[in-house]
């Protein structure tokens, strides 16, 4: 468990082990069910009326049901929360065990394009994910679910999210991290 670099060769075996489990229980890897949750029982609390309107508490992606579903407002700790939750403990613990050097807080190329303040790249980050969480509830989808569960399915779906996150993903990178000439 101690290892300096973690093999993503056995990363992949275990997603993939898991994936098999949860496929053989009749679900499917994704977690924006959760935040879909989230959001919609927040809507009802406040707005009930707008609750029905919005795109964010309507069943898709990972989640879909019947055309006729009820919305997404029965906010409870279910397995998709337990695995947002296991993200963030995931990642915590791994930090924690491995004797890899961390390196500087906010990395290089960063500094160079924006400066080494690490909340705004805090908040670039998660404003990044809130804006790719928002549009994959636009098309009905669920991130984790189309690459994870997808295409290890075989989708035609989840196949093209993942072509497509790539090919936005790379030039987008490319362009924000370009290199700045120092005149």
């Amino acid at each position: 468990m101690r290892e300096k670099h973690w093999s993503w060769v056995k990363g992949g075996i275990i997603l993939g082990v898991l994936n098999t489990f949860v496929y053989y229980l009749g679900g499917r890897l994704g977690t924006s069910g959760a935040y879909t949750k989230t959001v919609g029982k927040m809507t009802e609390f406040f707005s009930p009326a707008l609750v029905k309107a919005t795109f964010l508490a309507q069943p898709g992606g990972c989640e879909a049901g019947p055309v006729d579903a009820v919305l997404l407002t029965d906010l409870r700790v279910d397995w998709q929360w337990m695995a947002v939750l296991g993200i963030f403990i995931g990642a915590y613990l791994a930090r924690k065990v491995t004797r890899e050097d961390r390196g500087p807080e906010v990395p290089v190329m960063w500094q160079a394009n924006f400066g080494d303040s690490k909340w705004p790249r805090y908040l670039v980050g998660f404003l990044g994910g809130v804006l790719l969480l928002l549009g994959a509830r636009l098309a009905g989808g669920c991130t984790s679910g189309h690459v994870i569960s997808g295409t290890s399915r075989l989708a035609v779906s989840g196949l093209v999210f993942g072509l497509a996150a790539f090919a936005a993903g790379i030039p987008t990178a490319l362009f924000i991290y370009r290199q700045r000439r120092v005149q």
